[in-house]
């Protein structure tokens, strides 16, 4: 019933946006103007993204003692993308089911990884957003005072995981075992500080490539705001990722990237305009790489997927 809701709810945001868009026709049509060469270097930049989050897994990976191909870890990634966009996050579920099977990573520790990376990227991201909006726009509109609270609500939501102690239980129940490999697990990857600067660092220049991008979409379409500007949308990008009410963010990135925009002084269309054009262009990506990825895993391992779906339709 969950994934019927999280589908409608996409659905709902997409018809709103779409109209709203369709109002503002005649204002926006001339806007949308990237040229090949633009959509070339925003395809390459959403290769590097790839690249560097791959490389995030595998060092995050290693502070459980997990060692992965890289390049594996780079097609994992991508079919990963793809497989998001079908309902109950069934990328997330593949991506677990293949670490296990060919790494050996138990689901347990599995969450315990997702997690801590999931909270990691949010923190950095919502940091520096609040760090750019406070010191560049303040927070003297009211659009600025809600996008520092959804900010700094981030921030308190995601360090205490990363941060705070929390005491390992010793009883010998399964539910005792499964939170005390899931404690030990985050344990182990807090002890690793090299590792997670590394980490942090690679999923920072993610960020920066997140904002470069939609730097493009707006200079296509002949509007240009302060260089913090797209830095607070780069992080709003991530954030959002934080919600996962909708298959992918369907439909919530692109409302909450428009609210972004005014906040930096771009009317809301503009704003939704650029977002649902940032939308096409990464669907269109992870549909083209996420395919071959996938075709890729597949070929090399039919049963992964075999597996996969047995499980879920369970």
């Amino acid at each position: 019933m969950t994934k019927w809701l999280k589908n409608l709810l996409a659905l709902g945001i997409i018809t709103f946006l779409v109209w709203y868009l369709a109002r503002h026709w005649e204002q926006l049509k001339a806007l949308f103007r990237l040229s090949p060469k633009q959509l070339f270097v925003m395809y390459c930049l959403w290769f590097l993204i790839a690249l560097s989050g791959a490389r995030a897994v595998q060092c995050l990976l290693s502070a459980l003692k997990i060692k992965t191909g890289f390049w594996d870890m780079v097609r994992l990634h991508h079919a990963s993308l793809l497989l998001n966009y079908v309902p109950v996050k069934f990328g997330t579920v593949f991506r677990a089911n293949y670490l296990k099977r060919h790494y050996g990573l138990a689901y347990t520790h599995f969450a315990t990884f997702f997690l801590y990376i999931t909270f990691l990227m949010t923190a950095i991201a919502a940091i520096i957003g609040l760090t750019v909006l406070l010191i560049i726009y303040g927070l003297s509109g009211n659009e600025n005072k809600i996008l520092g609270g959804v900010f700094a609500i981030t921030i308190i939501g995601s360090l205490p995981f990363l941060v705070v102690p929390l005491p390992v239980p010793t009883g010998q129940g399964r539910l005792s075992t499964t939170f005390r490999t899931f404690l030990t697990g985050r344990s182990q990857m807090s002890k690793e500080r090299k590792t997670i600067l590394k980490v942090a660092a690679l999923l920072g220049v993610n960020f920066l490539f997140d904002a470069v991008r939609l730097w493009i979409i707006y200079s296509s379409m002949g509007k240009n705001i302060n260089v913090g500007g797209y830095l607070i949308l780069g992080a709003l990008g991530f954030v959002v990722l934080f919600i996962g009410l909708t298959p992918g963010s369907l439909g919530i990135r692109e409302l909450v990237l428009g609210f972004g925009a005014t906040v930096v002084g771009m009317p809301l269309e503009v704003g939704v305009l650029a977002a649902v054009i940032d939308r096409a262009i990464i669907i269109s990506y992870v549909f083209i790489a996420g395919s071959i990825c996938t075709v890729w895993l597949w070929h090399k391992s039919p049963a992964d997927f075999s597996k996969q779906q047995d499980g879920s339709s369970a």
